[in-house]
């Protein structure tokens, strides 16, 4: 029995020995885990590696038009802007700036004239106008439009009623009333003035006119003789259209967006707009792209809209985009993007497969759209330019002479031609 412990215990002690000589000879390396970040979406977990970052240097901001930015992306990480190509949210101040490409007069008309109390289907009408301005909101604004007969004589004085987006855009509209109907409504037509003013500053906005003319719904019927559709004529719209960027463009990694004007009543499914470089297509519509209608004028013209119903369409490509931020190449490298193809671009729209539209604007070699020689007269939102539009086909049922003088209602932009 002794000898048997013994040997149980010599045994233990061999082993034992043994365990700590083969741990002395093996080395176990465990490599080093890298920092991770963590994306949380509902109730998972992702785990990435966190990539090193390369230090750069923070862009220099050219005020109002471009600079640093920062923003979200659709992994929830903060996207760094590329130096020299970057756009963003252009900042309003304590100064409004008034966007002339957003004034509308339209008509506010009734089935009567007060004139002629006593007879039915007699069409009158007053003017309404609407426009916006780039303002911060520091203070309320205040302004007043006053109307003027086609001779030139006073007509009346209205305040206009003012709102605030709460970010950027200020909008001043007319505030129609009975009153004014059975007070200041007209049955003519002809060139009548409009003079918009700052009441606190006196400083003129825009003075100039507009053209008011009128078609019979019912011609031939007698009891319908003074009943008509009475409409301001807006033809000077089509040849002038704009480039820059949506006001919900997010400033990541945007898309241009090309703004056109068409009349009548038509359907984005009918349009394609194909983009060219150097007369080689690089991006349509039809592939990845957007169209979509961005504003009316002459909503009022129900029976006519051939004739004075306007719709602006605007056309991007999806994968033609400014490089607003350092991840955008890895995640969509099949991307066209501006500054990898500077150079004067051509933009031909058609509907229904027939070609209807051609402009041009220019990008330069750092990505960004070029200012013409219309930018400073001219300031818009978005960073957008004006550029001459070359209207084309039988579409439009239009006068190609009214921009000439109508521009902006009288006030043309100076050595813009649409030829």
């Amino acid at each position: 029995m002794g000898n048997q412990c013994l040997s149980l215990f010599t045994l233990i002690v061999t082993a034992t020995v043994g365990f700590h000589t083969a741990d002395a000879q093996i080395q176990i390396r465990i490599p080093k885990i890298p920092k991770t970040d963590i994306t949380v979406t509902g109730s998972s977990k992702n785990t990435q590696p966190r990539p090193e970052q390369p230090k750069t240097e923070q862009p220099k901001t050219d005020v109002g038009r471009s600079g640093a930015v920062q923003g979200q992306t659709t992994d929830g990480r903060v996207a760094q802007v590329v130096e020299g190509t970057t756009y963003t949210r252009p900042e309003p101040t304590n100064q409004p700036v008034f966007l002339k490409d957003t004034i509308e007069v339209q008509l506010k008309t009734k089935e009567t004239y007060w004139k002629v109390p006593n007879q039915n289907y007699y069409t009158s009408w007053v003017p309404r106008v609407t426009f916006q301005l780039f303002y911060n909101g520091s203070a309320k604004l205040r302004y007043t439009a006053e109307w003027f007969n086609p001779d030139g004589s006073p007509w009346f004085t209205e305040s206009l009623n003012y709102g605030h987006n709460g970010n950027e855009i200020a909008t001043l509209r007319s505030e129609y009333s009975d009153e004014l109907m059975q007070t200041k409504a007209v049955v003519t037509t002809g060139a009548f003035g409009l003079k918009i003013t700052n009441s606190k500053t006196n400083e003129v906005t825009l003075q100039g006119k507009f053209k008011v003319s009128k078609l019979l719904p019912y011609p031939g019927e007698a009891q319908y003789r003074n009943r008509a559709e009475f409409f301001v004529d807006n033809d000077w719209n089509l040849p002038i259209g704009y480039v820059g960027f949506s006001a919900d463009a997010g400033w990541i990694n945007p898309p241009p967006v090309v703004f056109m004007w068409f009349k009548g009543r038509l359907e984005a499914k009918d349009f394609e707009a194909r983009l060219f470089l150097k007369g080689e297509e690089v991006a349509s519509t039809d592939d990845h792209g957007i169209v979509n209608v961005y504003q009316y004028r002459g909503e009022d013209c129900l029976r006519f809209p051939d004739t004075c119903r306007l719709q602006q369409f605007g056309f991007y490509w999806q994968m033609f985009i400014v490089e607003n931020s350092n991840w955008v190449r890895n995640r969509r490298p099949d991307s066209i993007f501006t500054r990898d193809k500077p150079g004067k671009y051509t933009v031909k729209v058609f509907h229904k497969g027939i070609q209807v539209r051609e402009m041009q604007f220019t990008i330069d070699g750092s990505g960004k759209i070029v200012r013409n020689a219309f930018s400073d007269q001219m300031p818009l939102a978005d960073h957008k330019i004006v550029v001459p539009v070359k209207v084309m086909g039988t579409l439009d049922k239009w006068n190609p002479a009214t921009w000439k003088i109508d521009a902006f209602y009288g006030n043309p932009i100076a050595g813009f031609s649409a030829t």
